[in-house]
């Protein structure tokens, strides 16, 4: 410190002042040694921070989760762009199991914990083991997307939809208190004429009871404002525009915030009908024309109908139901529970629907094809279930069925015909009616279960890994160390029988059973009733089912008591 001069200029007599005459302070030079000080102790600072900092460094190992992570997801989008995984399989398995990655990081960080506590000695320093925020992000990203995916995959029933639901008249009622009002309208309908409904906000319902070929439409108003002058000129302007271009008669209403409009609309029953909505339920019976009908965001259900009916539903929590009808019926896109009963013509279901279908006497042939399952079958004359999570179910069902779907354990009683069936990661039980067709069983991960006729005659290949296989046929079982095969015939033989499965048992089982009955006529179109005797026929309708069904569970407890 002796080579740096002093703070302050010395005072006269010091070893620095010794030669220089006494005088008044010099600031200046005071300032400029101060400003220099500081300079220095801030650079002293700044290496004493990146000493520190090396330090810390030194004392700090990355962790394995970030290099995992990355070659897992490299691993997986190589697998779905070369086609082994199926990126539909991944999304729908990945929005279910996503909190598994949080799980498996956290055991990674926990086991790295351990073995540094292990493996540390007291003549070292301690060596932390850290993340980083770039891996912190993607796992945030990861949990974002998997919270997304679940979303969509429920359809926004669970989570989103009972926690986080905007309905839209909720919404218009913070606009100001409600106003009502009504309107009626009448049309006539041209010969052979066609009608059409636009409706952006409300109910639409429409009924073929008009006998005067003339269209009558009802509306009824909801506004929502602040002022009863406001409400009133919205409810001038919510008034439906009738137009007629050649025979078709088309209504539509203008799309107001704050504003919806229920129509109930009775038409002649000869007339098509086309109906959009857009935030509203919709109803359509009693029409003996084509019916096509798009809904947005609402539930629809249609009776009666005579002709082919064409739906397409967008919203996976709005519901779908059709009775009693005698042409073809086309679902598709997104919805929520589905129910087909009494339908004479074939069935053709595409899309993704994320609640229960229940389908029900079904004459023609039914399609059913989502990202997860795909069943066909030839006709219906029990009744089909299939839950939004593991079961599916079907009764009296005539083929040729095919079901290929997977994560479903799968109940089908009294199939007659062939029938092939693909499933993994859940159980098969299978009970063939005469006449027996050739049946196919591929599983995976679960048990199968194959009741025949007692007296069939049938060729069979059985195989399982890693289960047990047994028959009531007195056919021999070949036993290895994992692989248990059962191949013979049973009486004259005939069709083909082929089941394969893993980490399951198989079961081939002989029983009483009864051919399925001849298909009851269908019963006549309610279009062709008087109004004041479909509801004593719709109960009429309702009791047979409930007998046959209290029946069939007798029989079913009868069955169960022998066994």
């Amino acid at each position: 410190m002796a080579g740096y001069p002093p703070p302050y200029p010395p005072p006269p007599g010091s070893p620095y002042g010794a030669s220089q005459p006494p005088g008044p302070p010099d600031w200046r030079n005071q300032q400029r040694v101060l400003r220099e000080q500081a300079k220095a102790m801030r650079y002293q600072a700044r290496l004493q921070r990146d000493a520190y900092r090396a330090q810390y460094r030194g004392m700090r190992r990355g962790s394995i989760v970030g290099p995992l992570l990355l070659i897992a997801i490299g691993v997986l989008f190589l697998l779905i762009q070369t086609g082994r995984l199926p990126y539909t399989e991944f999304w729908d398995w990945y929005g279910r199991w996503w909190p598994l990655l949080l799980i498996g990081v956290g055991t990674i960080v926990l086991l790295e914990w351990i073995l540094d506590q292990v493996f540390h000695h007291d003549d070292r320093p301690y060596v932390r083991r850290g993340i980083g925020g770039g891996v912190i992000a993607l796992l945030i990203l990861l949990g974002i997307a998997g919270v997304t995916l679940n979303g969509v995959h429920d359809g926004a029933r669970g989570f989103f939809l009972h926690n986080f639901s905007l309905n839209q008249d909720d919404l218009d009622q913070f606009l100001g208190d409600k106003h009502e009002s009504d309107q009626t309208v009448l049309q006539p309908l041209p010969a052979g004429g066609s009608f059409e409904v636009d409706n952006p906000h409300g109910d639409v319902t429409i009924s073929g009871t008009s006998d005067d070929n003339q269209i009558h439409v009802v509306l009824h108003k909801e506004v929502y404002s602040r002022s009863d002058s406001d409400a009133a000129n919205k409810a001038q302007q919510l008034s439906p525009n009738l137009t007629t271009n050649g025979s078709n008669v088309q209504l539509r209403l203008p799309s107001l915030e704050g504003a919806r409009a229920d129509l109930t609309i009775t038409v002649p029953a000869n007339a098509p009908q086309t109906v959009v909505a857009n935030h509203g339920d919709v109803h359509v019976s009693a029409i003996k024309a084509p019916v096509t009908v798009t809904a947005n965001h609402g539930d629809v259900e249609i009776s009666a109908i005579t002709g082919k009916v064409t739906t397409h539903i967008h919203n996976s929590g709005s519901s779908f139901s059709i009775h009693s009808t005698t042409g073809e019926v086309s679902l598709q896109g997104r919805g929520g529970d589905v129910t087909f009963s009494e339908i004479n013509g074939p069935i053709n279901m595409q899309g993704d629907f994320f609640g229960s279908t229940h389908l029900e006497h079904i004459r023609g042939a039914v399609r059913f094809h989502t990202s997860r399952t795909d069943f066909q079958l030839a006709r219906l004359d029990g009744e089909i279930d299939i839950s939004p999570d593991q079961e599916l179910s079907a009764d009296e069902a005539l083929g040729p069925v095919i079901l290929n779907t997977r994560d479903r354990n799968i109940t089908l009683e009294r199939i007659a015909g062939d029938v092939s069936v693909i499933n993994r990661n859940g159980t098969v039980n299978l009970t063939s009616a005469p006449p027996l067709g050739n049946v196919t069983v591929e599983n995976r991960n679960g048990s199968v279960h194959l009741t025949l006729p007692e007296q069939a005659s049938f060729n069979v290949h059985a195989e399982t890994t890693d289960g047990s296989l047994s028959n009531d046929f007195n056919l021999p079982v070949l036993d290895t160390s994992h692989v248990n095969s059962m191949s013979g015939s049973a009486g004259q033989g005939g069709p083909s029988i082929k089941i394969t499965t893993s980490q399951g048992d198989i079961a081939l089982k002989k029983a009483s059973i009864a051919p399925l009955p001849p298909p009851p006529p269908p019963p006549p179109p309610l279009t062709d009733v008087p109004p004041s005797a479909r509801r004593a026929i719709k109960d009429a309708q309702q009791a047979a089912k409930d007998a046959a069904r209290r029946a069939k569970k007798a029989a079913d407890d009868a069955k169960d008591s022998v066994h």
